[in-house]
């Protein structure tokens, strides 16, 4: 059976979903190919190859582009249909309207293999569990708890059919599921639709994590390794340890990979130095803990920001920090204080997003209860994340600096006084305007090319956004 994967848009990394679903069918014999419609022809695309299934996945953006690629594909020639990911999970209440033969929620490694085996013997698949059809919704099945049962993903189906095998940096993942429930992310809601169905965090063993790692820098251009994870490592365990050594040896590249303030000690940061690791990712989100604990439900033990920033740096590695800006119940000078707290923390790149309340999320309910945004017109596709705040609670005045806080307010981190004084002035007294935004496109790009990924020339025709 000929199976054809599509996306919407393929950014920075490739689709792991994707490739792990992939995995699935060409273990079962199937030949699978891919489609990334925003830069693609869907229906020309079934016209050439005549699948009999289209898989899509979705997250929030770009499902309205996916589902009118759909259609109009479906126009030229009949096939099954099947889309999962975060729009399928989060907005299972879209699927009447989509034109799908069905949804699949949660995790989809097995209900896709079970899904599969339905279509191919022409059995109904209204019962597999995970997934939603004309006939109604079925529970989830319990998490795969051993990882490496999994068939080793497809990492072909994505790299050797887009730009990315070009592109310096590649991204693995060692574990699935966070273990936190911030009331702004997605996790909270896989956690309540798992709860009972087996550990939600669950890693892969560090022999199948560095095999994928060196199956990939064998075969595609690879000088950088970025972990996704949502927290890649809490403690110096036995796991990490391993993985320190085998990591050294086998793949020696530099890495990012993401920890959080409360768990980082100078064992955690000795194994991680061993191993090659250049930079970090940590979230403060806001320097209000008051805002943190209560509105964004970090659930971070008390900690000292600016002691643990010094001590990541006396390791040796680099810091890429981000905060949320115009969180509800935030003070304005909460987000202005992020520059200095940057500045005397000596962070290597201060990364700020305007808070945007997601559909589902429990931040999204508490700005509901409190009317601070409007639900007939609020956009929760993360684009706002780059734009001025939405929300209700905050003046004209307000939004617009810490707008400008967004646009600049790395490049003032960065600067010693008198020069970080005046930017700071600015940020305050002038309008957004796009001089500033041409200097936050620029010191994004030199940084996290520089000195937060290390990444070297591009190819050419490769944009930096794209890395």
């Amino acid at each position: 059976m000929k199976i054809l994967f599509c996306i919407y848009q393929l950014d920075y990394a490739d689709h792991i979903a994707l490739a792990y679903l992939s995995a699935v069918a060409r273990q079962r014999g199937h030949l699978t190919s891919l489609c990334i419609v925003a830069g693609d022809d869907l229906a020309a695309r079934v016209d050439a190859e005549q699948p009999e299934l289209v898989a899509y996945s979705a997250n929030v953006w770009g499902f309205k582009e996916l589902v009118a690629a759909h259609r109009a594909a479906r126009n030229r020639r009949p096939f099954i249909s099947i889309l999962g990911g975060p729009q399928a999970t989060f907005s299972p209440e879209t699927f009447p309207d989509s034109g799908m033969d069905a949804y699949c929620v949660g995790e989809g490694d097995l209900a896709f293999a079970d899904f599969l085996e339905r279509v191919e013997s022409g059995v109904s698949y209204d019962d597999v569990p995970n997934l939603i059809t004309g006939r109604g919704r079925n529970d989830v099945r319990p998490l795969v708890q051993d990882l490496d049962t999994l068939p080793f993903p497809d990492r072909d189906l994505t790299l050797a059919n887009s730009y990315l095998k070009n592109t310096p940096k590649k991204t693995f993942y060692a574990t699935r599921g966070c273990p936190f429930q911030c009331t702004y992310c997605a996790n909270n809601l896989y956690h309540d639709l798992y709860r009972g169905k087996g550990a939600f965090v669950r890693r892969f063993s560090v022999a199948r994590l560095i095999d994928e790692m060196d199956y990939v820098k064998q075969r595609y251009r690879t000088e950088f390794i970025k972990l996704g994870d949502d927290l890649f490592a809490v403690k110096a365990d036995p796991w990490l340890e391993t993985f320190a050594a085998q990591y050294a040896a086998r793949i020696g590249l530099p890495f990012n990979c993401y920890l959080r303030f409360d768990t980082v000690d100078d064992d955690l940061l000795d194994l991680l130095k061993q191993a090659g690791c250049y930079s970090v990712h940590l979230s403060v989100d806001s320097l209000s803990e008051h805002v943190r604990e209560k509105v964004l439900g970090r659930r971070m033990r008390p900690v000292d920001v600016e002691a643990t920033l010094k001590k990541i740096r006396r390791h040796g590695i680099h810091t890429w920090v981000n905060y949320m800006l115009a969180a509800p119940e935030s003070r304005l000078q909460d987000d202005l204080d992020t520059i200095e707290m940057s500045y005397r923390g000596q962070v290597t790149y201060a990364s700020y997003s305007t808070t945007v309340p997601m559909v589902g999320t429990r931040l999204y309910d508490y700005c509901v209860e409190r009317q601070l945004i409007d639900t007939h017109t609020h956009q929760s596709d993360m684009s706002g994340c780059s734009e001025r705040s939405s929300l209700a609670c905050f003046s004209d005045r307000e939004k617009d600096i810490r707008f400008n806080v967004y646009l600049v307010g790395a490049l003032a981190a960065k600067l010693p006084q008198p020069f970080r004084a005046l930017l700071v002035w600015m940020i305050r007294h002038v309008r957004p305007n796009r001089l500033f935004g041409w200097i936050r496109r620029v010191f994004y790009r030199y940084s996290i090319e520089n000195t937060i990924f290390k990444l070297h020339a591009r190819p050419a025709g490769v944009a930096a956004g794209n890395r």
